[in-house]
């Protein structure tokens, strides 16, 4: 009995990685130049320092808890998947031999630095899913569902379409990306009062992970997440009001300043997880509490 069991699960197995080359291989033969620059694209906003980014200018202009529920998803999200992907420990399909990697390199989405077995599951897919899908359960709008879906799902192709992901990581990062924004959804809708305990307890759990899995990725979404539970409750007791109109626009190029003079001021530390570690957890504190002392005393 336990011989067939085991014989069927491996039929199981061996149906599904057939049936993932029959897609990975589909989309390697119509690859063209003007659809490698239409997928680039979304690679591209699927990036997760470009979600992370678009998330921490909407925190800014949005503000309250709808912005901190965005950068709290998203940083949580990302820790999560780079957790995972150093436990899973699955080689892309471009090592595996199953088709050939698309070669890109541009300064904002390459496909040539992706770590070899860091397959599973696709971050692009989650952190894109997590965003979309928080933003979407916020703004309670059939329309905001639709264009989340389908920005999602032009996403997960073009890693299919580039060779750097199995259908089912990007399947799996999307399911992901959506359980993580339904679970920061509920805790900001009925636990509000307790949500920086639970950041602060996943920020533990990863700080207690990373001797295991200290890949530089890991590394810098565990500083995001523990600047983003040590730095969100001193902001939120800050209580920088929101200016309405266009005054508002003004904290985007103060705070992308306030974040650059971070970034070169801690340009210089030397190598290593710790001080990496600090960087990252300093960018999240310029980002979040030093902005938000600089725009209360600006007034805006």
């Amino acid at each position: 009995m336990e011989t067939a069991n085991l014989q069927f699960f491996e039929e199981i197995g061996s149906s599904l990685r057939g049936m993932e080359a029959t897609i990975l291989q589909f989309f390697e033969g119509i690859r063209t130049p003007a659809l490698t620059w239409v997928f680039g694209i979304f690679s591209t906003l699927g990036e997760g320092i470009v979600v992370g980014a678009i998330i921490l200018l909407l925190y800014w202009l949005i503000g309250g808890r709808v912005g901190e529920q965005l950068l709290v998803t998203a940083a949580s999200s990302a820790a999560f998947n780079a957790m995972l992907k150093e436990a899973v420990h699955r080689p892309r399909p471009f090592v595996a031999g199953v088709v050939e990697r698309l070669d890109v390199d541009t300064p904002l989405f390459s496909t040539r630095d992706l770590g070899d077995y860091l397959s599973f599951p696709s971050g692009h897919a989650q952190a894109t899913a997590s965003g979309v899908f928080a933003g979407a359960m916020c703004k309670r709008r059939a329309w905001g569902w639709l264009l989340a879906i389908l920005f999602l799902a032009l996403v997960c192709v073009s890693r299919l379409y580039f060779g750097v992901h199995y259908p089912t990581d990007v399947l799996t990062g999307a399911v992901l990306g959506l359980v993580v924004a339904l679970f920061w959804h509920l805790i900001y809708r009925d636990l509000y009062d307790y949500r920086y305990y639970f950041l602060g307890a996943f920020a533990l759990v990863c700080l207690f992970m990373l001797p295991f899995a200290p890949t530089s990725d890991f590394v810098h979404m565990t500083a995001l997440t523990a600047g983003a539970a040590f730095f969100l409750p001193l902001t939120s007791f800050l209580k920088a009001p929101m200016p309405k109109g266009w005054r508002r626009l003004l904290r985007l190029p103060v705070g992308l300043l306030l974040v650059g003079a971070m970034f070169a001021a801690t340009y210089f530390l030397p190598e290593g997880a710790g001080y990496s570690l600090l960087k990252w957890f300093l960018l999240v504190g310029a980002g979040t509490f030093l902005a938000s002392v600089l725009f209360k005393a600006l007034k805006i």
